[in-house]
């Protein structure tokens, strides 16, 4: 009966029941007397303390006294009305203004009722939300101090043996769930691992034998969802800490242990393991994480899954790392074994042999007859837009030897090993602008997108290296698109952003490459005078099967609309691809459905062919 929200004063239903009945009865009563009464003086007392009780009710009983009184007020009208015109009582005219006035006050009154208590209300609201805020930071708080001591970095600091284990890094992205490295810090940790074992490489005179793989394991509790919702989310906080504490106390002290998401964890060592070894000691983690949903004779059904992936033989970004590890752990989740699926790990890309075991100035020197004979070139992939329309072209550098095409991460890799990324770079650069310039001649709005690496952005003399091939060349500046890796905003953000800004007021533009390809940042974005985003292949290439890459998909090309940004997809192999991305707003597309690569000779013939 009423909102209790718009009463000053009675809260209580019972009594807010009582009050009404009370004053309604009281309201009757009096009207009765006055009715039965023949003494104008009397009626007239009647009647003001009929507005007396019509007042109150309106004061105590909020909206619902205020209809109450409304409809007695009438009712009161009606009855002098009908003295008035059919009795000609005397008294009847005074009660009857008296009446009307009684019934516009109380309206007026109920009206600054409503608002006071709406204002009392939202002030009780702030209070209640300034207290939230107070107790969830005490919460916060507590929170924090009972988990620092799950995972205490500040002592392990102090030995010496674990330093390698957390990068001497205590204040960069700390998990303040379970005070273990977080996911950056993990990423920063094994990309100072790659840059350093590159480093290592380019000193030696045979850069593979001083190689240092790693290990990455994704360990992952499966069904996490489900569990969270069934348990509540402060409980499964408390299960993740345990879940820290005991992988943090059965890996090995030289390890790096990182919460990723959810109860998802990484662990990255540098030991030298077999592959019986590696499997071993994830059966040992994963076993020590899932005793954290049990306790005595009761457990929890919690199956914990857990992949692998290896530097250099998977890849050799960070990031790239840690998304082929969760990638494996995904498909273990999906055997009835649990065994994680290695069956790729062992399989050696073709080329490696070209490179394997050599010497760096036999390695140099098979890119510079490479180069000389004419098996490194360039390669140039037509760009379009959604109604088919050429825009532009990437240019790839391809090696070719005995017949076969060697892929690009095998080539360059070597290349980076043996110190000669600066005269590839030099040679891809030369090529694509001086075809820039060629087709700019037949087409002044075509534009040329060129990869470029991180190791270029950190040489010193970059842009005057840059500045000179494009005097040399004659091209226009303005058609040209520099592609940045993905990861060399995650890892290489401070080294290189000097770099790309200066290069930004030239002219060229710059685009993201190889979004989706491995921990993704949007953050970093706005930060960088990035104006094209560019899809992986890898990911594009699951559009048609994948609901979450789909939705993801369509998210991303709004937000990065949204900045003004444009989006091409690579790798676009299939219509139903083409269809979906084309559909979600995609601006350029890329790939073998659109039309595979071409030599520099065919360019010319392409594009007046494109232009009919």
């Amino acid at each position: 009966m009423g909102n209790s929200d718009s009463r000053l004063f009675i809260k209580s239903d019972a009594v807010y029941v009582t009050v009404v009945f009370a004053s309604v009865l009281l309201f009757i009563g009096l009207l009765a007397a006055q009715i039965f009464s023949s003494v104008t003086s009397t009626r007239y007392f009647i009647g003001a303390a009929l507005i007396f009780v019509a007042f109150l009710m309106n004061i105590f009983e909020g909206k619902f006294g205020y209809y109450i009184s409304f409809a007695l007020n009438f009712v009161q009208f009606m009855i002098y009305t009908y003295e008035y015109i059919m009795m000609r009582n005397e008294s009847a005219p005074l009660l009857l203004v008296m009446t009307i006035v009684n019934m516009f006050v109380d309206l007026l009154l109920q009206y600054y009722v409503i608002k006071v208590a709406e204002k009392i209300r939202g002030i009780e609201d702030a209070k209640r939300n300034e207290r939230g805020k107070a107790i969830r930071k005490e919460l916060e708080d507590e929170m924090f101090s009972r988990t620092s001591l799950i995972v205490n970095h500040e002592s392990m600091g102090s030995h010496q043996v674990l330093s390698e284990a957390i990068g001497r890094n205590l204040t960069s992205s700390i998990d303040p769930l379970t005070t273990l490295p977080g996911r950056d810090m993990i990423t920063e940790r094994a990309d100072k691992l790659i840059r350093e074992d590159i480093a290592n490489m380019q000193e030696s005179e045979t850069p593979d034998s001083v190689c240092r793989p790693f290990t990455v394991i994704y360990l992952a509790l499966d069904h996490f969802d489900m569990i969270t919702r069934a348990i509540g989310h402060k409980s499964m906080d408390l299960f993740i800490q345990n879940m820290a504490h005991r992988l943090r106390e059965a890996a090995d002290p030289t390890d790096m242990v990182a919460r990723i998401d959810d109860a998802d964890f990484v662990i990255l060592f540098r030991r030298a393991l077999s592959g019986e070894a590696e499997t071993k000691y994830a059966d040992k983690l994963a076993k020590e994480a899932s005793r954290a949903f049990a306790a005595g004779i009761d457990s929890m059904n919690a199956c914990i899954h857990y992949g692998f992936s290896h530097y250099p033989s998977d890849s050799r970004h960070a990031g790239e790392l840690i998304a082929k590890a969760e990638e494996r752990m995904s498909k273990a989740a999906n055997i009835t074994s649990g065994v994680p699926d290695k069956e790729d790990e062992t399989y050696e890309l073709p080329g490696t042999e070209t490179f394997k075991d050599k010497t760096k100035n036999e390695i140099v020197a098979v890119f510079e007859r490479a180069i000389s004979d004419g098996t490194i070139y360039m390669a140039y992939q037509p760009c379009f837009t959604a109604e088919r329309k050429l825009t532009g072209f990437e240019a790839f550098l391809r090696f070719d030897k005995d017949g076969k095409t060697i892929p690009p991460q095998v080539f360059l890799a070597a290349a980076e090993n043996a110190g000669y990324m600066r005269r590839i770079g030099s040679f891809s650069m030369e090529n694509s602008l001086g075809a820039l310039a060629m087709i700019n001649k037949i087409d002044p709005k075509l534009t040329m997108n060129i990869n470029i690496s991180n190791y270029q952005l950190r040489e010193h003399d970059f842009i005057q290296s840059f500045s000179n091939i494009v005097s040399s060349t004659d091209c226009n500046v303005n058609n040209l698109i520099l592609d940045l890796q993905e990861e060399s905003l995650i890892t290489s953000l401070a080294d290189i952003r000097m770099t790309i800004e200066e290069l930004a007021t030239t002219g060229v533009k710059m685009a993201l490459d190889n979004f989706g390809r491995g921990y993704s940042s949007f953050n970093a974005i706005p930060l960088l005078p990035v104006s094209v985003l560019k899809l992986d292949g890898n990911f594009t290439s699951r559009l048609a099967t994948d609901a979450t890459v789909r939705i993801l998909t369509r998210s991303a090309i709004t937000l990065m609309h949204d900045i003004d940004i444009t989006v091409t997809a690579t790798g676009v192999g299939q219509e139903d691809q083409f269809d979906i991305l084309a559909g979600s707003g995609c601006d350029g597309f890329q790939g073998l459905f659109m039309g595979s690569a071409i030599l520099t000779d065919e360019l010319e013939s392409f594009i007046a062919s494109s232009n009919r």
